[in-house]
């Protein structure tokens, strides 16, 4: 058997097997006398018509199984032989045969790409490292809405709490119910009518169904999310949450002299494991930018399948669309994240020690606020296992790498990112670049040959 191998791109290959006449013909025949054991021809016994009469009866779906399983035996040859690895079933493209004749396979695979980067140390990387400050900031701002208190107050404000009766009329039966509403615009329990009511008010407004579906959970099997519902509310209560202020008083109150020292406790509290989140994040940085700069195509065929796999209990086409758009960006990141990290390993194969095993756990360890002991004893059945030795290696080798880059926060694009939060200023080259390749995929190419 002769085969031919192509490359389509770094992650497809086209695989063409021509097999000898010879051979092919002993798996006919063999095909063809288990075929005539098992079909029933007019006028005969189960198994005992002549050859020919049945392959003239059935030759096209004796013709049709034959092949198929005359491919697969080759194919797994070749793959044996060629030492071909694969990640879905490969796609049968076109297969040509004749009675008599070679048969010539043509079928198509997704593999991991193999990968040779530009450059690979020295890199000038952008990054969004997590800011100490930034943390302690949060950290504080968590506190302070830990001790606030709820006041009653006459009239609703924005995102004041409103306990109101509901009245609402839900497949031909009347519900009366009480409910927390906020008043403003806040996303699912939000109604902006109750800005400016007071205690005893009746309001008649109109909610959305997922509004309401929030609101009244034992009847949410009868309430439509798209549809707009005519309700009545009177407002028993209203609720103002009572934020204290972020000084001294605060401060002392939290057993401190002052704000000053709060915040100086909190960052050497928080200062190690805000350097290791930033190690993490550097480790990704690297990922990305080596990806942008050595963008490589994915396995599309196998990211849809995967993709399909994750939704198929949604029912909801909204949610489904959603889902699997989302579906389709998390596993492109996760397979950039491995081919990278793959092929990184090939060129630079790393060979632990017990110091990288014994960093690597100190760093989960300071992550999840534990000691390295904790860590080990938690994770005691892992730690020997070859699925460990291969993170600890990507570990080490990204940390060794990372630290040969010089990192850099970006400038935000536009003016009005400076407004928004650095995470959220965070649309990575790679995200566009997916959002590329994925938006290209989804369009029907022209020409394409279907599964044989």
């Amino acid at each position: 058997m002769q085969v031919e191998i192509t490359p389509i791109n770094a992650c497809s290959k086209t695989i063409l097997m021509t097999v000898e006449p010879e051979r092919v013909d002993k798996y006919y025949q063999k095909y063809l006398l288990k075929a005539a054991k098992d079909v029933v021809v007019p006028g005969f016994r189960k198994g005992k018509a002549p050859i020919a009469m049945v392959e003239r009866m059935y030759a096209d779906r004796i013709e049709d199984y034959f092949m198929k399983d005359v491919v697969d035996d080759v194919f797994d040859e070749a793959a044996r032989e060629h030492d071909i690895h694969y990640l879905l079933y490969p796609e049968v493209k076109d297969i040509k045969w004749e009675k008599g004749t070679e048969m010539v396979i043509t079928i198509e695979i997704e593999t991991e790409p193999v990968l040779e980067f530009k450059q690979i140390e020295g890199l000038s990387v952008p990054h969004q490292p997590v800011l100490l400050e930034a943390e302690v900031q949060r950290y504080l701002e968590e506190l302070q809405q830990e001790n606030s208190t709820m006041v009653d107050v006459p009239t609703a404000g924005a995102e004041d709490q409103v306990e109101c009766e509901l009245t609402v009329e839900l497949a031909g039966n009347k519900i009366v119910d009480t409910v927390t509403l906020e008043a403003g615009e806040q996303y699912l329990r939000g109604v902006p009518e109750l800005l400016g009511k007071s205690v005893g008010d009746v309001l008649e407004t109109t909610v959305n169904g997922k509004i309401l579906r929030f609101a009244l959970k034992e009847h949410r099997d009868a309430i439509d999310m798209e549809q707009d519902y005519k309700v009545s509310l009177m407002l028993n209560s209203i609720l103002h949450k009572v934020v204290p202020a972020l000084d001294d008083e605060f401060a002392k109150d939290m057993e401190f002299d002052s704000l000053d020292a709060m915040k100086s406790k909190v960052a050497d509290d928080m200062r190690l494991k805000n350097e290791h989140q930033n190690i993490n994040i550097n480790n990704s940085a690297y990922i990305s930018k080596l990806y942008v700069d050595n963008n490589f195509p994915l396995p599309m065929k196998t990211l849809e399948h995967i993709a399909q796999q994750q939704i198929e209990g949604l029912s909801d086409p909204k949610w489904k669309d959603y889902y699997l758009y989302q579906m389709r960006m998390q596993i492109a990141q996760e397979m950039i994240h491995l081919y990278i990290i793959n092929n990184l390993k090939r060129l630079m194969p790393v060979e632990l020690t017990e110091a990288d095993t014994e960093n690597y756990i100190i760093h989960e360890a300071i992550l999840k606020d534990m000691t390295a002991e904790a860590f080990k004893e938690a994770n005691k059945k892992d730690l020997s296992g070859a699925e460990f030795d291969e993170t600890v290696k990507n570990y080490t080798l990204l940390c060794r790498l990372s630290a040969s880059c010089e990192y850099f926060i970006p400038e935000p694009e536009a003016a009005e990112a400076e407004d928004t939060d650095l995470a959220e200023q965070d649309e990575t080259a790679v995200d566009e670049i997916v959002e590329e390749i994925l938006e290209k995929e989804a369009k029907p190419k022209p020409g394409r040959s279907k599964k044989a």
